[in-house]
């Protein structure tokens, strides 16, 4: 299953030799940057931008675990 932790791990596809190197470049980086951006937005996600159901779900499973 995917977790937030693995967003570091996600790797930056690797490009065709054939693809002009200015093009591979600015691909990269446009890429790296919404990485970054997934990464700040998952990492700092609060609870009230969460729905009521979703709150709910995840206070009952934090409740099973304890147990």
């Amino acid at each position: 299953m995917a977790s937030i932790a693995g967003l570091g791990k996600i790797g930056l596809p690797r490009l065709s030799e054939n693809m002009d190197p200015e093009d591979a470049r600015a691909l990269r980086n446009y890429l790296y940057q919404m990485q970054e951006q997934l990464q700040y937005v998952l990492c700092n996600l609060d609870t009230e931008n969460f729905s009521e159901e979703l709150r709910s779900r995840l206070s009952g499973s934090l409740g099973k675990e304890e147990t």
